[in-house]
Order: C-alpha cells, then structure tokens, then sequence
C-alpha cells in the first residue's frame, strides 16, 4: 500500500494533480512519490516517529515532481495556501463563536506554546506579551531541519504557505509574519494583535 494514502495532509494534492496532469499521470507521480518515502523510511527508521514526520511526504512529492521537470516547490506551495485557505474558513467559523475570540487571545501564549514548543522540536524567544501584542521569533523549526537534513529544504515552504493563511482566520487577531527560516531569514518573527475590527 502506498504510504501516501495514510497522509491526511497531502490526500488532497493527488486529486490536484489529476486536473493539472490529467488522471493518470498523477498516479504515477502519487506511486513514484509513495516509493520515495517508502525508501527514505527504510534508510532512516528512526523518522518514523519524527515529530517533524509531515516533512516526508513534502520531500518525496517535491524530489518526484522535480525529477519530472515540474515545478515541486510552485505545486506544493499552491496546495498549502489552499489547504491554509481551507483551515482558515474553520478556524474563521470557530473563532465566530459569541466569546470564543477573546478565549483565544488571553490564552495565546499557552496556544503558541502547544504549537511551537521545544518539546516539538523548536528553538524560539518570546519578544512581547500581550495586552498590546504577542510576539515569538521561531529560531529553529523542526521541519525545516528535517527538510535541510535530507536536502531539500525547499519543499517545507509549503507548511510555511499553508500556516500563513489558516493563521489569517483568527476573527479579531490580526497577524503577521514578515519572514521565515526557510526563506533564509534568522526566525519566523510572529506578531499577534487583538484587533476587534478584523473580521
């Protein structure tokens, strides 16, 4: 069984593919991409338990893609923003809820702390708290890492396009970030900002 097909992530991307490269192209590329992770497990058994795990699929897809002539990195990156704007909506709808906007913003250092620990793999500095502004630099990312580590460290931007949408449907937080590890900047620099206009 292809290994892909137990990525809920990337289920999606294999139904792109097919209307970018019509049906039967795209399970070739789905199958070649399902070997290559297969491969990369079985030379290092010890990501099978990566926390950074969701790096793999990325890297198989984007070295078979690339290996065809396609653009890996401009189809992944594509697929994170839609699957970020897909998120965004759910998070937009949730964070809707009569209070549940203002639960989140007292609790933001406690939601960041769950989603970019060291526990998980992360290096950060927290550089302001709220009321005014929450503030982290990302030093270090564990995707990245991994990503760097099997050398293509390219094919995690898709996490990044994917992270920087769904973060957009926060109601009443505003947020930014202006640069990121994997783009070759010193930290993803977050800023988080109550903002009761945003919708």
């Amino acid at each position: 069984m292809n290994p892909l097909n137990r990525q809920w992530f990337y289920r999606g991307l294999r139904r792109k593919l097919a209307a970018s490269f019509g049906r039967d192209c795209a399970e070739a590329i789905w199958a070649d991409a399902g070997e290559e992770y297969s491969r990369i497990l079985a030379s290092r058994s010890e990501l099978r338990h990566h926390k950074g795990a969701m790096v793999l699929p990325a890297v198989a897809l984007y070295r078979v893609l690339n290996a065809r002539g396609e653009d890996a990195e401009g189809i992944l990156n594509g697929y994170g923003e839609c699957m970020g704007k897909r998120f965004a909506r759910i998070v937009n709808a949730l964070t809707s809820l009569p209070g549940a906007d203002r639960i989140v913003w007292r609790n933001v250092g406690s939601v960041m702390e769950k989603m970019s620990s060291e526990k998980l793999g992360y290096r950060r500095e927290i550089v302001s708290e709220p009321p005014e502004m929450y503030g982290v630099d990302i030093l270090s990312c564990p995707y990245h890492e991994l990503a760097k580590q099997l050398g293509n460290e390219r094919a995690v931007l898709c996490i990044c396009c994917m992270d920087r949408e769904y973060s957009q449907g926060f109601r009443h937080i505003r947020y930014e970030r202006s640069t990121a590890v994997s783009e070759g900047a010193r930290a993803c620099e977050y800023r988080l900002r109550f903002d009761p206009d945003k919708r």
